[in-house]
């Protein structure tokens, strides 16, 4: 019988810890008190993006930046070959940045973005893909861009699409701003990308 009394007891503990949650929420709701977002809306993935580096050493693949919707971020902070030895380091960013990238997401021309972009020239001993994954609907929205470098691309005659410039150098500011190692910098971006 004593088995009986400790469910019972557990049973009740259970319902205290609910009741009181629910005072909780209800009281801070009845204050104008606002809600932690957590609280409102669960973590869902607003954008998804690997890195894969292939060269002379090998290729790696890695984090190079997983953003949520509640402003946390996951990323691999080095591109080196230690990645394997290196866990995916937890951040933030702040709201402004979040509205920005899901500002951007939300653009017509970002929608309709090709699935891949080639590299523009012929790299030497080294090349760089992202794959960026972005949940719209049933499946989603993929874009691989290879060897990104925008000078190239357009002393090749094959410049990138705008869409795709403020996108990419939106993710490289963002990552930039997390101190992570980034293949291009978010300075050299802003002279291909018009205000």
């Amino acid at each position: 019988m004593w088995w009986y009394s400790l469910g019972y007891m557990r049973f009740l503990v259970h319902l205290v810890i609910a009741v009181l949650l629910t005072t909780t929420v209800d009281g801070l709701r009845q204050n104008g008190n606002a809600l932690p977002e957590s609280a409102v809306r669960p973590k869902t993935l607003v954008m998804e993006i690997r890195e894969t580096d292939s060269g002379v050493g090998g290729t790696n693949q890695f984090v190079f930046l997983r953003i949520f919707s509640d402003r946390t971020v996951e990323l691999h902070l080095k591109r080196s070959q230690d990645i394997k030895k290196n866990r995916v380091t937890d951040g933030e960013i702040s709201q402004g940045q979040l509205d920005t990238i899901l500002t951007l997401l939300a653009r017509e021309d970002v929608k309709n973005l090709p699935s891949t972009f080639r590299s523009t020239y012929t790299p030497i001993d080294f090349n760089w893909t992202l794959d960026m994954k972005i949940p719209r609907g049933a499946g989603g929205q993929q874009i691989k861009l290879v060897n990104f470098y925008p000078e190239m691309a357009k002393r090749n005659n094959k410049p990138y699409p705008e869409a795709l410039l403020r996108l990419a150098c939106t993710v490289l500011a963002l990552r930039q701003s997390l101190n992570a190692e980034t293949p291009y910098s978010e300075e050299r971006c802003r002279n291909f990308v018009s205000e």
